[in-house]
């Protein structure tokens, strides 16, 4: 290197240090604030993805804490009267709806006096189970053919907000969100108990928490109750048995299904004289072989064990979640057929239908296998 360039590169670095001297005071700050900027910055947008989630829907699936014993001793007198009143497919949400009032521990099981016009704990067990399903299903006849089809979850916060909240839906041509539900919580129910200014007080549990919301609106109801009773709309693992061989059973159980090949799919139909729905004919047409699987699709789900795509057979159950309710919750089930083929009860009626749809591929849960 020539003398001159050893003396430009040492003029240089003199006058960086001379720089850096004179200017280390705002330098290092400005370095510091650039960083805390950055990290500011990356929790804004996690922040607000959360949130963007939390907006278009329930983000908790259902079944995360199991139903006590206190509870699960009314499921015989639930599914009665669920019958009774054609509403079968609510029996995991009144089961729910008892453990988030009562946990079972209170005559008026349901806590439905009020809505009967009555004084509050007026109602023994029996009846609370009456005007509870009632009062669900005054929401749900409401909803069901409208908003684009079921709406439980918006039966369900109806129990808390009461039946005007349902209204509201429809009005608004919206299904249930947590987001609807706070404002409506704000703006109507809080303000027709006195509360005009939007005060809150500090309500703090694992829904809350996940959501971040750890409040609730002084005389607003409990806009989280949704979800709160979503926590018990469980599903099993199989009941202890011993998996039956399908195959074994595939053929009568097929021949028995085709019979009502054609029919229209029946809400809340268990039977050949009034039509079948989903768990209904897979109920019907396992109950011909022998085998007791339970009524709705998540007691049919309880009751058998997965198996892998793998090991399917044919005559095994295949489940979907969602296809109502929440994300999580099992919503469908038919009998397996092949990896293409399935038989099942919806919409489009009874049925072989195409198992690789795309709507079926979005909403398939798992394959499971009767138990004996």
């Amino acid at each position: 290197m020539s003398v001159s360039k050893k003396m430009l590169k040492k003029g240089a670095s003199l006058l960086l240090k001379k720089f850096f001297s004179a200017y280390s005071v705002y330098i290092v700050p400005a370095i510091l604030i650039i960083i805390a900027l950055f990290f500011v910055v990356v929790t804004v947008v996690g922040f607000m993805a959360t949130q963007s989630s939390n907006e278009e829907g329930i983000e908790i699936g259902g079944g995360k804490k199991e139903l006590s014993p206190s509870v699960l001793k009314w499921k015989s007198q639930v599914e009665k009267e669920a019958k009774e009143q054609e509403v079968l497919d609510l029996v995991p949400y009144v089961l729910a709806i008892i453990q988030v009032e009562t946990n079972g521990n209170s005559k008026d099981l349901m806590q439905s006096s009020e809505s009967a016009g009555l004084p509050v704990n007026s109602l023994d067990e029996i009846g609370s189970i009456h005007q509870g399903i009632k009062y669900l299903k005054s929401g749900f006849d409401k909803l069901n053919s409208s908003v684009g089809g079921k709406d439980i979850l918006g039966v369900i916060q109806s129990y808390n907000f009461g039946t005007a909240y349902v209204d509201k839906l429809l009005f608004a041509n919206k299904k249930h969100t947590l987001d609807f539900a706070e404002n409506y919580s704000k703006t109507v129910v809080a303000p027709s108990l006195g509360n005009s200014s939007g005060q809150t007080y500090s309500y703090i549990n694992d829904v809350s928490t996940l959501h971040g919301k750890p409040y609730l609106y002084l005389n607003g109801g409990n806009f989280f109750y949704a979800e709160l009773v979503l926590e018990y709309v469980g599903t099993g693992s199989g009941n202890g048995g011993t998996s039956i061989n399908p195959q074994d059973y595939y053929k009568d159980l097929i021949a028995e299904a085709e019979k009502y090949e054609g029919n229209p799919y029946v809400w809340g139909g268990s039977n050949p004289s009034e039509g079948f729905d989903c768990s209904g004919l897979t109920q019907w047409v396992y109950g011909k072989s022998g085998f007791q699987i339970g009524r709705v699709t998540t007691d049919q789900y309880a009751s058998t064990q997965k198996v892998s795509l793998s090991d399917a057979k044919s005559g095994d159950l295949v489940f979907f979640k969602g296809t109502y309710g929440s994300p999580d919750y099992i919503s469908h089930v038919g009998i397996y057929v092949n990896e293409n083929t399935m038989y099942d009860a919806n919409d489009s009626g009874i049925g072989y239908h195409n198992l690789k749809a795309s709507y079926w591929q979005e909403h398939f849960d798992s394959i499971r296998r009767v138990q004996k």
